[in-house]
C-alpha cells in the first residue's frame, strides 16, 4: 500500500501543475472574470530574470487590468512579473475605431517582438481581430491597429517629455511601461502567447 502512495502523490501533483498551465493557455478561460484569481498564484516576482529563463518557465499568459492598472506575467499557477502600466489616454471601453485612444479588451495574441521600436521596444498584439474589423465595418469605419506592449519613446526628447508623466495615460491606445521594465518582459516573452486585457469594473 505505501509503495503505491508516494507514486500517486506525485501524479497529483503533476495533474494539478498540468491544470494550472492550462488555464493560463486556454483562451476560453479567463481572469478577468475573477481577478482574486491573480492573488492566488504562487509569486515569484522578486526572482531574477536570469533564474527565470535558467529553469525554462514560460510566460503562458499577459493579464492587464485596467482596474488595477498592472500588467502581469503567468506562468501556469505561477506569478512572474507585476508592473505598472500606462495605456491610451481614453482607455475607459474597448477599442472600436482609429483613432479613439482606446486600448483594446479581450484575450488576443503576442504575434512579433520589435527589439529596434521607436518605444525602445515592442510586443505587437493582433488586434483587431475578425470580430473586430466586423463592428467597426458595419459603422462604416476602421477599427485601427498597431497596439503594443511598449516601452518610452527612443527619441531622447521624446522619452524627457514622457517620463515625467508615466505611468498617467499617454499613448495612443497601446500599454506602456518603463524602458527597464519592457527590458525584461521582451526577454521572457515569446510569439504566440495570450493577452488578456480586462476592462474596468461597473463600480469603478
Amino acid at each position: 500500500m505505501k509503495k503505491l502512495i508516494f507514486p500517486l502523490i506525485a501524479l497529483t501533483l503533476v495533474s494539478l501543475q498540468s491544470f494550472a498551465g492550462s488555464k493560463a493557455t486556454d483562451r476560453s478561460y479567463k481572469y478577468c472574470d475573477d481577478m482574486t484569481q491573480i492573488d492566488k498564484l504562487l509569486d515569484r516576482s522578486r526572482e531574477s530574470v536570469e533564474r527565470i529563463q535558467r529553469e525554462g518557465l514560460n510566460i503562458e499568459r499577459i493579464v492587464v487590468s485596467k482596474d488595477k492598472r498592472q500588467l502581469y506575467l503567468v506562468s501556469g499557477d505561477t506569478l512572474l512579473r507585476t508592473y505598472t502600466v500606462a495605456f491610451g489616454w481614453n482607455f475607459i471601453g474597448h477599442k472600436q475605431f482609429q483613432g479613439d485612444g482606446k486600448t483594446p479588451e479581450g484575450i488576443y495574441t503576442i504575434d512579433y517582438k520589435n527589439p529596434k521600436s521607436q518605444f525602445t521596444k515592442s510586443l505587437h498584439v493582433d488586434y483587431p481581430n475578425k470580430a473586430d474589423i466586423a463592428y467597426a465595418k458595419s459603422q462604416g469605419k476602421d477599427p485601427g491597429g498597431d497596439i503594443m506592449i511598449h516601452g518610452l519613446p527612443s527619441n531622447p526628447q521624446k522619452y524627457e517629455r514622457i517620463s515625467k508623466i508615466h505611468p498617467y495615460d499617454w499613448t495612443l491606445g497601446c500599454i506602456a511601461v518603463t524602458n527597464k521594465e519592457i527590458e525584461e518582459i521582451y526577454a521572457l516573452v515569446k510569439e504566440r502567447t495570450l493577452v488578456e486585457v480586462c476592462k474596468i469594473s461597473p463600480t469603478k
